[in-house]
């Protein structure tokens, strides 16, 4: 007994850890075995409890394979006894072996015919391994014996309108409907079904039947509605809408429908004034109105009727809903959108006010200081959102800024070193703090950093132009690594032509190298480019004229650039003593 218990086992461990187990099958008896409990000796039923008991004891353990070995002794001792076959079969179920589950639960079916349990189980692994005729079937029996057990009808309803038979699924929401009377759900599945089967008639019939046996709930009106609405018979939606005003003139989705009809039909203004009620409806929740906002902003752009609904409708907004930020969030972005910054930075501001936690409202304030270049304020807020963002590295960066600007080029250093450690996969934004960290260590005169700062900078991204342009000219300040400049500033000529300033940057090293005529050619092209109001593109052009012994040009454009103001320290010796100081 034991050695054959053993094998069985090894067996099932072998069964259960295939990955392809079509072929195996469980034990069959042989057909002349039809033995039952009943047949077996007193000796032979306490052997077979005992098994049993611990095949449920192993099941309940989480032990399937032993469980299922222990099963399939029960049933090579017991073959008309269909309980291991069940329990089997639902372990072959949970081990995804679907059709050896289906093999034992019709075999534990053909042996109870009269089991609930049995039966549905094979109509459930029936359906899974897409045997939908036999499941239906077998839950069409379960129907005969147990005509009460409601959910039964359902299984049949849903099996049918899976395999597409809407036809036969009508007819069991019939029998369901004339067991339990007429109810929201089985009316509403059977409308669905007949707009399926494109016969909008009985689809309203069935919303009908649900509002004549409620004719106070006012929600099946607007389903009624909604469904001639769908399907182009608008004016039998209007007139049900207008039924559905009368007992109730708040309603707020009558009204948006109302506004797509007059929308659709080109009445505008009585489209607006529907979904002006809408929004004067405090009750009515704020993200739906900012949806309805979002929708108009996208359509609004170039469209002056709907931008001016649109700012109306933003206005009642933040009366209804005034200690709601998202109030004046969605409005300060339609007024950014229109160039109205201050006036957008103001709602912005507001929205912090009521909720500080908006890490994208805080990013668009400092955005919106930068472009009104108030640098004050930046820095104010930047440190405010490092204190509820401490991990986030764009409040680093503005404040980094902010400080270069008002020349704290200590702190700026600082706070841009720890930021730049935080900067995860984006790559444009390390390279800003990379080329902001080698503006600052050069005013910091960390020339070293500074030129790896910027190095760092083009790895990323080398057609930077404004780290070209910027660090070649402070190694011709330094008069250091020429050709290191004069490449990476004829680079940034050539990526932005014509441009006076990096003109005059690949001027002035030009210059340093000694190449007097070049040099005056670009700072003549620079002032044809725009740089005539340029004091140190001037100043630069006197000093090449000075290099190549023409004093008199020199003064002519040193005396340009004083006119002009904000030339260098040595404007006024060069000018007083007629003679170049560097």
């Amino acid at each position: 007994m034991k050695y054959f218990i053993y094998i069985s086992f090894f067996s099932f461990l072998i069964l259960l850890g295939c990955s392809t187990p079509e072929k195996v099958q469980t034990s069959k008896p042989s057909s002349k075995n039809g033995k039952k409990i009943a047949d077996l000796s007193d000796l032979e039923k306490r052997e077979y409890e005992f098994i049993f008991f611990n095949a449920n004891k192993e099941k309940l353990l989480g032990n399937y394979q032993i469980a299922a070995g222990l099963f399939n002794e029960c049933i090579l001792k017991v073959p008309s006894e269909p309980t291991p076959y069940y329990e089997i079969a639902k372990i072959y179920d949970y081990a995804n072996q679907n059709n050896l589950a289906f093999e034992n639960a019709k075999k534990a079916v053909e042996l109870d015919t009269k089991n609930y349990w049995y039966r549905y189980f094979y109509a459930y692994v029936a359906q899974k391994i897409g045997n939908t005729d036999e499941a239906i079937k077998q839950y069409k029996i379960l129907v005969e014996q147990n005509p009460e057990q409601i959910d039964l009808y359902y299984d049949i309803a849903g099996m049918q309108l899976y395999i597409g038979n809407y036809n036969e699924a009508l007819k069991s929401y019939d029998l369901l409907e004339n067991k339990i009377g007429i109810t929201e759900e089985i009316s509403l599945q059977k409308e669905k079904v007949y707009v399926k089967l494109n016969n909008i008639e009985k689809a309203a019939q069935e919303i009908q039947k649900l509002i004549d046996s409620n004719p106070d709930e006012i929600r099946y009106k607007v389903y009624l509605a909604d469904l001639y609405l769908a399907n182009n018979r608008e004016e039998e939606s209007f007139q049900i809408f207008q039924e559905i005003l009368e007992k109730d003139p708040a309603n707020t989705y009558t009204h948006l429908a109302l506004y797509d009809y007059y929308r659709a039909k080109g009445e505008k203004e009585k489209a607006f004034s529907e979904i002006k009620q809408v929004f004067e409806n405090k009750d009515f929740e704020i993200d739906s109105k900012m949806q309805i906002l979002l929708s108009y902003y996208s359509l609004s752009e170039n469209d002056s009727d709907l931008k001016k609904e649109a700012f109306e409708l933003n206005k009642i907004l933040i009366e209804q809903h005034p200690k709601d930020a998202k109030s004046y969030t969605i409005y300060a972005d339609f007024l950014y959108r229109e160039k109205k910054i201050e006036g957008a930075k103001e709602n912005y501001l507001k929205a912090i006010e009521l909720d500080s936690s908006r890490f994208a409202i805080w990013s668009q304030v400092m955005l919106i200081e930068a472009e009104l270049q108030n640098y004050d304020e930046m820095l104010l807020h930047s440190k405010s959102a490092l204190e509820l963002f401490p991990s986030q590295p764009i409040f680093y960066f503005f404040y980094g800024v902010a400080n270069i600007q008002k020349k704290d080029y200590k702190e700026a250093a600082e706070y841009l070193n720890i930021g730049k450690d935080y900067v995860i996969d984006n790559p444009t934004l390390l390279a800003q703090f990379y080329a902001n960290l080698g503006d600052v260590n050069n005013q910091l005169k960390n020339y070293k950093d500074s030129d790896t700062f910027y190095e760092k900078a083009l790895e990323i991204e080398p057609n930077n132009i404004f780290v070209l342009n910027n660090y070649s000219y402070y190694l011709s300040l330094r008069s250091e690594n020429l050709e290191r400049a004069e490449q990476l500033s004829a680079k940034a000529n050539e990526l932005e032509p014509n441009q006076p300033n990096y003109e005059d940057t690949y001027a002035w090293i030009l210059y340093k190298q000694g190449k007097y005529i070049a040099a005056k050619e670009w700072l003549e092209k620079a002032i044809q480019n725009g740089g005539d109001k340029n004091a140190v593109i001037f100043e630069h052009l006197g000093d090449v004229h000075a290099k190549l012994n023409n004093m008199e040009k020199a003064l002519e454009f040193w005396q340009k650039a004083k006119t002009i103001g904000d030339g260098s320290d040595l404007l006024e010796k060069k000018i007083a003593d007629k003679k170049l100081y560097e």
